[in-house]
């Protein structure tokens, strides 16, 4: 159960959350060293997986009360 709810929590960060903090942080840490159609691909999968990153450990973090001994 607990894993459904992570999953379900992960997925809604990810497609609910604004890409404009995820999207000036890459452009400003993360160098990006490709020209055009691939170097936009790499730009947009990093901000993917940042995004995802960030959500499941918000997700971890909202679950670990509900942990059972």
């Amino acid at each position: 159960m607990k894993i459904i709810i992570f999953i379900l929590l992960t997925t809604a960060g990810v497609f609910f959350l604004p890409n404009d903090f995820f999207t000036t942080f890459v452009e400003r840490v993360i160098p990006i060293g490709c020209d055009g159609e691939n170097g936009m691909d790499n730009f947009e999968m990093t901000v993917l997986l940042i995004k995802t990153l960030t959500c499941g450990v918000g997700a971890g973090a909202v679950i670990i009360p509900f942990r059972t001994r």
